[in-house]
């Protein structure tokens, strides 16, 4: 006599539909069962009710070459290589790649003294503050209690505000950046940056216009425009 497959009597399960003919044939499969088949702890009735562990795969840093190196990081800051590890280092070269940045040397120098400055030679990739003063603010999309620290500003150009989280978040299909600050700039410390980039159209700033309109774009004004001087010049002789 032909006997069903075992993936044929898994189909039975997946198309139960609870329907008449349907809940007959289990009572009469019920019927059938050897009564240790029944028993509350029968093996097959424990490892039904119990998922597997399922471990979540590691994320491993993108692989993408790049301008950017630890080496190249030392140069610029003054701080160990081994302070740059491949997560930061292929994220800022993804930012220029993705921005259009590095098809320009002379504008990956501007934004990188820019970042820089902004963040003390990446001393600082999340805001100081603890952000309780984004708290309530509609306008950042901070309506729900503690998004204001949750939210606060991370990476090179302060990501601010859940509403502005989303839409990296959105943008790069990643659902954790909505855990907040410190996934945020921990894992995406330059990404984070790329919607503003390109929505200030800052490289054709750089392009079209140069450092000081760079700056200003970036600042708002000419808050530590020496410092930021000093960093391009500093940036125009290590990265070629």
């Amino acid at each position: 006599m032909a006997q069903i497959t075992v993936e044929e009597f898994r189909n039975f399960f997946k198309y139960y539909k609870g329907e008449e003919h349907q809940q007959r044939a289990v009572e009469q499969l019920y019927d059938d069962l050897k009564k240790k088949t029944k028993d509350d702890n029968a093996e097959w009735i424990t490892t039904y009710r119990t998922p597997a562990a399922v471990e979540e795969p590691v994320k491993k840093p993108e692989v993408s070459g790049g301008i950017c190196t630890p080496q190249l990081m030392q140069q610029l800051t003054a701080y160990p290589a081994d302070s740059f590890d491949e997560v930061f280092v292929n994220d800022c070269n993804r930012l220029f790649r993705e921005t259009g940045f590095d098809a320009h040397l002379d504008a990956m120098q501007m934004l990188m003294a820019n970042m820089m400055h902004e963040t003390c030679n990446f001393l600082y990739m999340k805001e100081i503050a603890d952000g309780w003063a984004y708290e309530n603010r509609s306008d950042l999309g901070n309506t729900s209690s503690g998004d204001g620290p949750r939210y606060k500003g991370a990476g090179v150009l302060q990501l601010t505000g859940k509403y502005n989280y989303s839409r990296l978040s959105d943008g790069i299909g990643d659902p954790k950046v909505m855990d907040g600050v410190d996934y945020v700039s921990n894992t995406y410390p330059f990404t984070s940056a790329r919607i503003w980039i390109e929505e200030n159209n800052l490289l054709s700033v750089c392009l079209t216009q140069g450092f000081d309109q760079c700056c200003l774009r970036i600042n708002g004004g000419w808050n530590g425009y020496e410092d930021r001087l000093n960093k391009y010049h500093t940036c125009q002789k290590y990265m070629r």
